[in-house]
């Protein structure tokens, strides 16, 4: 496996950005209100154990970005709140061990979420347009490389809620293959409030697997992945997917473009 650059934790900050909402939002004006997400809403929706998107994790399909007086612009089709839902995922038990429900959840950094964090992370939308851009491109770069998961893991009272450890193992499924994590970290307790006016505790693991292994894309090919998560004292499993559908793979996503501008180049 390369040696590459990995990313700041990127969850680590609470989402914060202005946007003008409307149907499709146009990200970029000054002012406008503010939102973050909120762990302990998304924690109580229902999450479904393999998440299943109609887009590749590395097309845009929610966010366009454009240009105008000098800076640039981002164009979503719903919240950040909303689009980290649409790439979260609840989970299912497998093996032995205790049948576990609860508010757990994972988010797998796509690469229009990924994107659109640069703001609250970086003020990408105050920088010109040339220094954006190169802000957009390096994270472009970082997400090409690694595949990056949150995990918040929801629990009770005297519970620590961290995932990784000496006797913990934390597998990425992908076509067959299985991956560890080539770095992990985790944030501390935190609070979250949850129906009735109750809080609960979670905690944030953030997970970084290599994208590129012995040169190749694991995602290249791949139709979606799993995250398997065996907790230190925990006797079963908890399974997190994602799934993108057939046909919907980096390597046509790449075909579609060269086709589109092959097209787009014969009509000039």
């Amino acid at each position: 496996m390369g040696a590459f650059a990995l990313p700041p934790p990127r969850s680590s900050l609470r989402w914060l950005f202005g946007a003008c909402l409307a149907a499709v939002a146009l990200v970029g004006c000054g002012g406008g209100n503010t939102y973050s997400v909120d762990e302990g809403k998304i924690s109580q929706r229902f999450l479904p154990a393999e998440r299943t998107v109609d887009h590749h994790p590395d097309s845009v399909k929610a966010l366009t970005i454009a240009a105008a007086d000098g800076k640039i612009q981002f164009e979503v089709e719903r919240d950040f709140e909303s689009l980290t839902e649409k790439w979260s995922a609840s989970f299912q038990n497998i093996g032995t061990g205790p049948s576990i429900r609860d508010r757990t959840y994972a988010t797998f950094w796509s690469l229009e979420l990924s994107l659109m964090s640069l703001q609250p992370e970086r003020g990408v939308l105050s920088l010109r347009e040339e220094q954006a851009r190169d802000v957009l491109d390096k994270r472009r770069k970082e997400y090409a490389e690694t595949i990056h998961i949150d995990v918040y893991w929801f629990v009770g009272r005297g519970r620590d809620g961290i995932i990784t450890g000496p006797s913990a193992r934390t597998e990425l499924h992908v076509g067959g293959n299985t991956y560890r994590p080539v770095q992990s970290d985790h944030g501390p307790l935190r609070e979250a409030f949850v129906a009735g006016g109750e809080t609960a505790l979670y905690r944030r693991n953030s997970l970084y697997f290599s994208r590129r292994v012995e040169g190749t894309d694991i995602l290249a090919d791949a139709s979606g992945m799993k995250l398997r998560v065996r907790r230190t004292g925990g006797g079963g499993r908890q399974e997190f997917a994602w799934r993108w559908g057939e046909g919907n793979t980096a390597r046509g996503l790449k075909k579609g473009v060269r086709d589109d501008a092959a097209g787009r180049s014969s009509r000039r």
